[in-house]
C-alpha cells in the first residue's frame, strides 16, 4: 500500500503504533509456553510482519526509530511464552548462512537476538547454537552474532539477575563450556586490530559466564586451557592504559572495562570477591581514560559516548559509593557539559533502578546537593537565555536518557548545539528533581533561613520553566517535578526548622506566578496546567490538614493570611508583578526575611501596612484565574476550573478549623464556590447549556471581594479588545499580516485567549467569537457584584478605601447612583452593550446583535436593571427633539426594537433577585416614550411586529406590575395610546378596504396588531380594574365615534375575560387565591417548600387527612408532586429512630403517601387484583378450598398440610402477577417509589446553626439508611397500598361484594406472608407462619429487583399523566382555612428555621398580606374559571377524575369547551348551587356519559 502526503504518513505510523502496543500488551498477558497447533502458526504468521518493523529504519522511515521500539516490546512479549518459535527462525538463518557462498547477507534474522526475551536455559541454547555455526559464517554473520550476543546477554542480566548471581553462588558448568568454547572461536576470529576491537567487548562477557575461569586465571600459575583468557586480560590492561598501540583497542578495551565493572555489580561481593579485584585493577584506568576533563573520551570522529560513561559512572558508584572522587570531577564548574548531562543521569539510573539488595541507595549523593542546585540553575540561566536568542527548536516526543546529547553530529550551528546541549541537561535535571526531591533539597549543617532560600530558589527556577512554550517537555517535567515536592514528606524538607511558614511563602508565590501567567494568557496549554494547578491544591490541603493540630495554638494561618488587615479592592489588588527577575529577587536571601526561626519573607505584608501578604495575594490570583477560565470556549477548562474552586473551600475549611473565624471571613462566597464544585461533577453537556448554568451560578456570587472584583476588570479589559477586533475585521487581520494570524491559529489550538495572541482575531474560527460571547455573558453576570457598596466585613476581607464617593478611583467598581458613574468599568460596559444592540458589522453584526440582546434579557445580573433601565431610558429619551417630535431613523428603530425584546426576555424570565431589584428604577418615562415611537411607525409588515412585540411587552409587564415601580395614574397613559393606536389600524384598514383590498397581506397583520393591542389594553384594565376603569370609563362617551367604539371593544373583551362590574370584589378574590397557592408551591434555591413545610410542621394532627389532600391535589397541579414528596419523605426517615419505624405511624408523610396510592394507584389495583381475586372465588378449584393453618382453628375435617399447600399456592399466584406488573405501575407511583427510595437513601439533614457553622459543620447528605433503602420501599407499598387492598377488596372498590370469610381469612394470611417478603425478614413470633419461611426466604431477591424496577427511575414531568389538574374550590377553601388558623405559627417557625441561604421573610409577608385581604375563612365560591370549568366541591372529585382518567377523553374535552353548567350561591343546605344552561347543550352532548358526575350522593350540590 502506498502512502501519500505527510498527514496520511502519520496517521499511517499512529495507527500501527496502537496496534504494536496492544499486541504487545496482549502477547505480556499470555499462560506461558503452550504448544498448541493453531497458536503456533499465528505465532509464525507474526513473525515476519514484527520482523519488517523491526528492520525499516534502514528504509528512510522518519517514524521508524519509535515502531522499531514498540516492535522490540512485542517480539519481547512474544519470546516470553513462543521462544521456540523465534529461536527456530532465528537458528534456520543461521543454518542457511552457514552454506551461503555471497559476501553481502541478511543478517536481520540474527539481530533477532537483540529482543527476544532471554532467561539461563534459552542463554544456554544460544550459545550453543552460534558456537556450533559461528565458524562456517561469513564474516557479516559473525560480526552480527558478536554484536546480538551481547545485547542478549544483557537481556538476561536485567530481567533475570538472580539467574546471573547465583551463576556465581554455583556454577554452571554447561554455560561455562558453552561460553569458553565460543570465546575460543571468536578470539581465533580476532586476527586483526580492528577485529580484536569488534569482539572484545563480546569476550569479556562470555569470561564473565565462567567463575571458574576468572577464578584460576587470578592465579599465578595458570592452567594451559586459560593461557588465552590471562592474555586477553592483561591485553586489555595495557589497551586501557594506553599502551595497546591503537586507538581502536583502547576504545574498546573501555568499552570491555564498563561492561565488566556492570556486571560485577550483579554480584554480591561475598560469592566471588576475585571478580572484584579484577575490576578494581582496571577501573583506575578506566576513570582516567573516560573522566578527563582536558581530553574528554570518544570513539574515533563520533562525540562522547555518554551511555557508555553513565554506565561506567552507575557501576562505580554501586561497587564503591563512598570513593566519589569522579563525582566531583563532573560536578565540576568547567567540566564539559556532557560530564555534567552524563552525571545527572547516572544519578536518575541509581535512583530509579535499584533491583538488588546490596546497591547502595542514593544517600551518599546527598552531600552534593549544593552543587547539584548550583548545577540547576546554572543551566536553567544558559537554557533559556540560548532560547531567547535562537529560535526555538523542536524536542522529540519522548527524550529517553538513552538518546545522546551530541546525536546532532555539528548539524547545527556551535551556539544552537550548545543551546540543545543545555534543553537535555536542563530536562536532565528537572527529572531528576522529579525522582528523588530530597537530593536536591538536602542542606547538610545550615541555618533554617539558608535552607528557606536555597528551597526557595530550586522551586522558582522550576517555576520558571512551567510557562515555557518552547520547550513543551521541559515544562511539563517541571510541573511533574513541583507536585512531588509538593507532597508532604517534600514540604518538610523545604525548611525543617519552620516548615509552615515557609510552606506558605513559597508555595503562595509559585501559585502566584502561575496564576498571573495564566490569566495574562502567556502559557500555552493551559488547560493542562489548570489540571496540574487543582492537583497542587490537593498537595496543600493535605499538608494544611496534616499540621492543623500541630498549629492549633499559633496564629500560623490568620499570621500569614493576613486576616485584620485592611486591603483595598481594586483592579491594582497585586502589586507584586512577578516576572522570573522578581520572582528570583522575592526569594533571594536579602530580600526575604531571615531573621531566624518561624520568620516570613513576607512580615513587611503580613502586618497592616496595607500590601496584602503574599498567601492572599495568591488566592486572589487564583481565584481571578478560576473566574476567567469559566468563560473559555474549551468546555474541559470550564469543567476543570469549576472543580478548583472546591479545593479552594477546602482550604477555607482547614484555615477556618485552626483559627476558628468563620469559613466566609476567608472565602466570602464559600457556598457559590461549592455549587460550581459541584456542577463540575456533572456528566458532559453542551457549551452552551453549561455557559447557562456557569452565568446563573455567577448571578448567585453575593460578596464583592479582591478576586471577582479583577476577574471582571481584566476580562472586561480583554472584551473590549475583542469588541475593537472584531468590530475592525477583516481590516484588523489584514493589517497584523500573515505572521500574526499563524500566531493566532496556533494559539486557538492550545486553548489559549483568542483575544491576546498576536492582535490578532480570525471570525472564520468559531472559538473567537464563542469566546467574547462568553466573556460578554461572564460580564453581565457578575456585574452585579462588582456594583455592591462595599463596607467593612472584618476577618480576612477587603475594606473600600475611605472617603467622599466622589473622591473615589475610577477603577473602583461602586454603585454611585441608579444611574451608575460614568467612570466605573460597569457603566462603560453597559454603554458598550447599548451601542452593541445596533451594531451593523456585515459579518457578525446580526451574530452580536442577536447574542447582546439574549445576555442582557436571559443572563443580565438582577442587580444591574436599574442601571439598565436609566440608560435605556437615557437613550431612548434621544430619539426626540426638543419639541417632542420622533427623531425616526432605521438605528433608532433597531434601538427600540431591541429595547423591546430585551424588556420582554428580563421581566418573562423570572431570574432569582429580579423582583427585588425591578422597582428600584422606574421604567414608566422609558415604556411610554416606546409606545410613543412605535406608534409613529407606520404600518409597514416590520412595523407592524414591532408594535405586536410592544402590546406583548405590556402584557408581560402589567403581569409582574407588583415587582415594577410606577405611579398609579402613570399607567393608563399607556390606555390612551393603545386606544389612538387602535384608531390608526382603524384608519388603515378603511384605506386598503377603499383599495379593492389590494394589501391583504398587510390586513392579516394589522388584525394581529389589533388583537394584541385589544389583549394588552384589557390586560392593563383587568389588573387595576378598580381604578382603572374610573380613569377610563370616559372615553365610553367620548363625542369621537371611533373612540367609542373601540372602547366599547375592549369593554367587551375584559366581560369576556370574565370580569363584571358588580363582581370585581369576586374577581380580585379569585386573583388573590391563585397567588396564595403560588406561594404555598414556591420552591427555594435547594429544592425546598418553605411554606408548605411550614405548615406541614404546625398544622393539628387531627387535620393531616385534610392537608394531605389539598398539598398533593396543589402540587400534582403545579407539576410538583415530586418536590413535595422528596421535602416530606426526608424529613420523616430523618425523624425515624429506625428502619423498623419508617412510615409506620400515622405521620403526614404516611397520609400523602397513603393518598398518593389511593389517587394514582385505584385503577392499576383494579387491573392487578380483580382477575385474581375474582378466579379465587368463582373458580370451581377453589370453591371448597381452605387457607387456615392455624392449628387451634382448624376444622376436624380439614387437614393442615393440604392448607399450607393451598395457601402457599394462592400467594405464588398473587406474589408472581405483582412482580410481574412492574410494566403496568403508574408512572406517579414511580415518583413516589423513586422519591421514597432517594430520601432513605440519602437524608438531607438540618442546615446548621450559626454555632455549627463556626465549628467547622456544614449541611451535607448523610448516608441514613442505605442498606435497608430498597426495603423501605416495599415494605411501605405492601403495607400502604397493596396488602389493604387484598385484605379488604369490597373496601377498596376491587369487589362488588364482600368474599365469603374463608376467602377472607386466606387473604389475610396470604398479606401476612406478602409483607414479610416486603419487609425482608422470616417468622418468628407466629408458629404456624414458620412453614412458609422457606417460601418468603426463596422469593427476597425477586422482590428486590421488582422494588428496584420500581424505583430505581424517576419519569420525567412530561411522561407524567397529572391527574390532578383540577382544583376544586373545596381544595382552595380549606387550603385557606388552614393557612389563616395557624399562620401565627407559620411565622414562628419561618423565623426559628431560617438561615443565610433560606427565603427569609418574604414570603410569609406576602401569605399575611394575601390572608389580610381575603379576610377569615368562609364559604366563598372562587369565580375564576382558571381553577376548573367544573367547581365541584366532592371530597371524591379527583379520585373520579382520576381513575376514570377522564381529562384524557375528547368526550370530556368537547364537553369542557360548552360550559353547559354556572355556579352561582349556595342552598338552604349550604351547598354550591349549579346552574345547567340548556341552550348551550346539544342533544347528542346530553347522552353523555360525563355530563353529570356520579357521585356517592345529590347532597354534594344542588341543581
Amino acid at each position: 500500500m502506498r502512502i501519500f502526503g505527510e498527514t496520511a504518513e502519520k496517521n499511517l505510523y499512529l495507527s500501527q503504533l496502537i496496534i504494536l502496543d496492544t499486541l504487545e500488551k496482549c502477547l505480556a498477558g499470555q499462560p506461558k509456553d503452550t504448544m498448541r497447533l493453531d497458536e503456533t502458526m499465528l505465532v509464525k504468521q507474526l513473525l515476519p510482519e514484527i520482523c519488517h518493523f523491526l528492520h525499516t529504519c534502514r528504509e528512510g522511515n522518519q517514524h521508524a526509530a519509535e515502531l522499531r521500539n514498540s516492535a522490540s516490546g512485542v517480539l519481547f512479549s512474544l519470546s516470553c511464552n513462543n521462544f521456540n518459535a523465534v529461536f527456530s527462525r532465528i537458528s534456520t538463518r543461521l543454518q542457511e548462512l552457514t552454506v551461503c557462498s555471497e559476501d553481502n547477507v541478511d543478517v536481520h534474522d540474527i539481530e533477532l537476538l537483540q529482543y527476544i526475551n532471554v532467561d539461563c536455559s534459552k542463554l544456554k541454547r544460544l550459545l550453543k547454537e552460534t558456537a556450533f555455526k559461528f565458524k562456517a559464517l561469513k564474516k557479516v554473520a559473525q560480526l552480527a552474532v558478536i554484536n546480538s550476543l551481547e545485547k542478549a546477554f544483557w537481556n538476561w542480566v536485567e530481567n533475570y539477575p538472580d539467574e546471573f548471581t547465583k551463576l556465581y553462588q554455583i556454577p554452571q558448568t554447561d554455560m561455562a563450556e558453552c561460553a569458553e568454547k565460543l570465546f575460543d572461536l571468536v578470539d581465533g576470529f580476532a586476527e586483526s586490530t580492528k577485529r580484536k576491537a569488534a569482539v572484545w567487548p563480546l569476550q569479556i562477557i562470555l569470561l564473565i559466564l565462567c567463575p571458574e575461569i576468572i577464578q584460576d586465571i587470578s592465579k599465578d600459575v595458570v592452567d594451559e586451557n586459560n593461557l588465552n583468557k590471562k592474555l586477553f586480560l592483561d591485553s586489555l590492561r595495557k589497551a586501557l592504559a594506553g599502551h595497546g598501540g591503537s586507538r581502536q583497542l583502547t576504545e574498546s578495551a573501555a568499552i570491555a572495562c564498563v561492561k565488566l565493572c556492570k556486571a560485577s555489580t550483579y554480584i554480591n561481593w561475598e560469592d566471588n570477591s576475585v571478580i572484584f579485584l579484577l575490576v578494581q585493577s582496571m577501573v583506575v584506568d578506566l576513570k582516567n581514560l573516560l573522566f578527563n576533563p582536558s581530553k574528554p573520551f570518544s570513539r574515533g570522529s563520533q562525540p562522547a559516548d555518554v551511555d557508555l560513561m553513565i554506565d561506567c559512572l552507575v557501576s562505580c558508584f554501586r561497587i564503591s559509593p563512598h570513593n566519589n572522587q569522579h563525582f566531583k570531577i563532573c560536578l565540576a564548574q568547567n567540566s564539559p557539559s556532557t560530564f555534567h548531562y552524563v552525571l545527572v543521569n547516572s544519578l536518575h539510573r541509581i535512583i530509579t533502578n535499584s533491583a538488588l539488595d546490596w546497591w547502595p541507595k542514593i544517600d551518599a549523593v546527598y552531600c552534593h546537593s549544593v552543587e547539584l542546585r548550583n548545577m540547576f540553575g546554572e543551566t536553567l540561566h544558559k537554557a533559556v537565555q540560548g532560547c531567547g536568542a535562537h529560535p526555538a527548536i523542536r524536542m522529540a516526543p519522548s527524550l529517553t536518557f538513552k538518546e545522546k546529547v551530541t546525536s546532532l553530529k555539528f548539524k547545527e550551528k556551535p551556539t544552537d548545539m550548545e543551546t540543545r546541549s543545555y534543553k537535555y541537561l536542563l530536562l536532565s535535571m528537572v527529572k531528576l528533581i522529579h525522582a528523588d526531591p530530597k537530593l536536591l533539597l538536602c542542606n547538610p549543617r545550615k541555618q533554617g533561613p539558608e535552607t528557606q532560600g536555597s528551597t526557595a530558589e530550586l522551586i522558582t527556577g522550576l517555576v520558571q520553566l512551567v510557562p515555557q512554550s518552547h520547550m513543551p517537555e521541559i515544562a511539563q517535567e517541571a510541573m511533574e517535578a513541583l507536585l512531588v515536592l509538593h507532597q508532604l514528606d517534600s514540604i518538610d524538607l523545604w525548611n525543617p526548622d519552620a516548615p509552615v511558614e515557609t510552606f506558605w511563602e513559597i508555595s503562595s508565590q509559585m501559585l502566584f506566578y502561575i496564576c498571573k501567567k495564566l490569566t495574562s494568557h502567556q502559557m500555552l496549554s493551559s488547560t493542562e496546567i489548570l489540571k496540574w494547578l487543582r492537583e497542587i491544591l490537593i498537595c496543600r490541603n493535605k499538608f494544611l490538614l496534616k499540621n492543623k493540630q500541630a498549629d492549633r495554638s499559633s496564629c500560623h494561618f490568620l499570621f500569614f493570611y493576613g486576616v485584620g488587615c485592611d486591603v483595598p479592592v481594586s483592579g491594582n489588588t497585586t502589586q507584586m508583578s512577578m516576572d522570573h527577575e522578581e520572582l528570583l529577587r522575592t526569594y533571594t536571601p536579602g530580600a526575604s526575611l531571615r531573621k531566624g526561626k518561624g520568620n516570613s519573607s513576607m512580615d513587611g505584608a503580613a502586618g497592616c501596612s496595607g500590601t496584602p501578604p503574599i498567601c492572599r495575594q495568591a488566592q486572589t490570583k487564583l481565584e481571578v484565574a478560576l473566574y476567567m477560565f469559566l468563560w473559555s470556549p474549551d468546555t474541559e477548562a470550564v469543567l476543570v476550573a469549576m472543580s478548583c474552586f472546591r479545593h479552594l473551600c477546602e482550604e477555607a475549611d482547614i484555615r477556618c478549623g485552626v483559627d476558628e473565624v468563620s469559613v466566609h471571613n476567608f472565602l466570602p462566597n464559600y457556598n457559590t464556590f461549592m455549587e460550581f464544585a459541584s456542577v463540575s461533577n456533572m456528566m458532559s453537556t453542551g457549551r452552551a447549556a453549561l455557559q447557562k448554568r456557569v452565568m446563573a451560578l455567577l448571578r448567585r456570587i453575593e460578596h464583592p471581594t479582591a478576586g471577582n472584583t479583577e476577574a471582571w476588570e481584566d476580562t472586561h479589559a480583554k472584551w473590549e479588545q475583542a469588541t475593537k477586533l472584531i468590530l475592525n475585521y477583516p481590516k484588523a487581520k489584514m493589517e497584523d499580516g500573515q505572521a500574526a494570524e499563524s500566531l493566532h491559529k496556533t494559539i486557538v489550538k492550545r486553548r489559549m485567549s483568542h483575544v491576546s495572541g498576536g492582535g490578532s482575531i480570525d471570525l472564520s474560527d468559531t472559538d473567537s467569537l464563542q469566546e467574547w460571547i462568553n466573556m460578554t455573558g461572564f460580564l453581565c453576570a457578575l456585574g452585579g457584584v462588582c456594583l455592591q457598596q462595599r463596607s467593612n466585613s472584618g476577618l480576612a476581607t477587603y475594606s473600600p478605601p475611605m472617603g467622599p464617593v466622589s473622591e473615589r478611583k475610577g477603577s473602583m467598581i461602586s454603585v454611585m447612583s441608579s444611574e451608575g458613574n460614568t467612570d466605573t468599568p460597569v457603566s462603560k460596559f453597559m454603554d458598550r452593550l447599548l451601542s452593541l444592540m445596533v451594531c451593523n458589522h456585515e459579518k457578525v453584526g446580526l451574530q452580536i446583535r442577536t447574542n447582546v440582546k439574549d445576555l442582557v434579557g436571559l443572563e443580565l445580573s438582577p442587580a444591574l436593571y436599574p442601571m439598565l433601565f436609566n440608560k435605556l431610558k437615557n437613550t431612548i429619551s434621544k430619539f426626540f427633539d426638543s419639541q417632542g417630535q420622533v427623531l425616526l431613523t432605521d438605528t433608532n428603530t433597531q434601538f427600540v426594537e431591541q429595547t423591546i425584546a430585551i424588556m420582554k426576555n428580563l421581566l418573562d424570565n423570572h431570574t432569582e433577585g429580579s423582583s427585588e431589584h425591578l422597582g428600584q428604577a422606574s421604567i414608566e418615562t422609558m415604556m411610554l416614550n416606546l409606545v410613543r415611537y412605535v406608534r409613529v411607525l407606520g404600518n409597514m409588515v416590520h412595523a407592524i411586529q414591532i408594535k405586536t412585540k410592544l402590546c406583548q411587552l405590556v402584557e408581560v409587564m402589567m403581569a409582574r406590575r407588583d415587582d415594577l415601580s410606577f405611579c398609579q395614574e402613570m399607567k393608563f397613559r399607556y390606555f390612551t395610546l393603545f386606544m389612538n393606536l387602535l384608531n390608526d389600524c382603524s384608519e388603515v384598514e378603511d384605506e386598503n378596504a377603499q383599495t379593492g383590498g389590494r394589501k391583504r397581506g398587510m390586513s392579516r397583520r394589522l388584525a394581529s396588531l389589533r388583537h394584541c393591542t385589544v389583549l394588552a389594553m384589557s390586560n392593563l384594565l383587568n389588573a387595576n380594574v378598580d381604578s382603572g376603569l374610573m380613569h377610563s370609563i370616559g372615553l365610553g362617551y367620548h363625542k369621537d365615534l371611533q373612540t367609542r367604539a373601540t372602547f366599547m371593544e375592549v369593554l367587551t373583551k375584559i366581560l369576556q375575560q370574565g370580569t363584571e362590574f358588580d363582581t370585581l370584589a369576586e374577581t380580585v378574590l379569585a386573583d388573590r387565591f391563585e397567588r396564595l397557592v403560588e406561594l404555598v408551591t414556591m420552591m427555594g434555591d435547594q429544592g425546598e417548600l418553605p411554606i408548605a413545610m411550614a405548615l406541614a410542621n404546625v398544622v393539628p394532627c387531627s387535620q393531616w387527612d385534610e392537608l394531605a389532600r389539598v398539598l398533593v391535589t396543589l402540587f400534582d397541579s403545579r407539576h410538583l408532586l415530586y418536590q413535595l414528596l422528596w421535602n416530606m419523605f426526608s424529613k420523616e426517615v430523618e425523624l425515624a429512630d429506625s428502619m423498623q419505624t419508617l412510615f409506620r405511624g400515622n405521620s403526614l408523610a404516611s397520609k400523602i403517601m397513603t393518598f398518593c396510592f389511593k389517587v394514582y394507584g385505584a385503577t392499576y389495583l383494579q387491573k392487578l387484583l380483580d382477575p385474581l381475586l375474582r378466579i379465587v372465588i368463582t373458580s370451581s378449584d377453589w370453591q371448597h378450598v381452605s387457607f387456615e393453618v392455624d392449628p387451634t382453628r382448624l376444622e376436624p375435617s380439614e387437614s393442615l398440610e393440604e392448607n399450607q399447600r393451598n395457601l402457599l399456592q394462592m400467594t405464588e399466584k398473587f406474589f408472581h402477577a405483582i412482580i410481574s406488573s412492574s410494566s403496568e405501575f403508574p408512572p406517579q407511583l414511580r415518583s413516589v417509589c423513586h422519591c421514597l427510595y432517594q430520601a432513605t437513601c440519602h437524608s438531607l439533614l438540618n442546615k446548621a446553626t450559626v454555632k455549627e457553622k463556626k465549628e467547622n459543620k456544614k449541611s451535607v447528605v448523610s448516608q441514613r439508611f442505605p442498606q435497608n433503602s430498597i426495603g423501605a420501599v416495599g415494605s411501605a407499598m405492601f403495607l400502604r397500598f397493596i396488602n389493604p387492598a387484598i385484605v379488604s377488596p369490597y373496601e377498596a372498590g376491587i369487589l362488588d361484594k364482600k368474599p365469603p370469610p374463608r376467602i377472607e381469612r386466606g387473604l389475610k394470611l396470604m398479606s401476612k406472608i406478602l409483607q414479610s417478603i416486603a419487609n425482608h425478614v422470616l417468622f418468628t413470633k407466629e408458629e404456624h407462619m414458620r412453614p412458609f419461611n422457606d417460601f418468603v426466604k426463596s422469593n427476597f431477591d425477586a422482590a428486590r429487583r421488582f422494588f428496584l424496577d420500581i424505583a430505581s427511575d424517576c419519569p420525567t414531568s412530561d411522561a407524567v399523566n397529572h391527574s390532578l389538574s383540577f382544583i376544586s374550590d373545596s381544595n382552595v377553601l380549606a387550603l385557606h382555612r388552614l393557612l389563616w388558623n395557624n399562620q401565627e405559627k407559620i411565622g414562628q417557625y419561618l423565623s426559628s428555621n431560617r438561615d443565610h441561604k433560606a427565603v427569609g421573610r418574604r414570603p410569609f409577608d406576602k401569605m399575611a398580606t394575601l390572608l389580610a385581604y381575603l379576610g377569615p375563612p368562609e364559604h366563598k365560591p372562587v369565580a375564576d374559571t382558571h381553577w376548573s370549568s367544573l367547581n365541584l366541591t366532592s371530597s371524591k372529585f379527583e379520585e373520579f377524575m382520576t381513575r376514570h382518567q377522564v381529562h384524557e377523553k375528547e368526550e370530556f374535552k368537547a364537553l369542557k369547551t360548552l360550559s353547559i353548567f354556572y355556579q352561582a350561591g349556595t342552598s338552604k343546605a349550604g351547598n354550591p348551587i349549579f346552574y345547567y344552561i340548556a341552550r348551550r347543550s346539544q342533544r347528542q352532548v346530553e347522552k353523555s356519559a360525563f355530563l353529570w358526575y356520579p357521585g356517592e350522593s345529590d347532597s354534594d350540590g344542588d341543581f
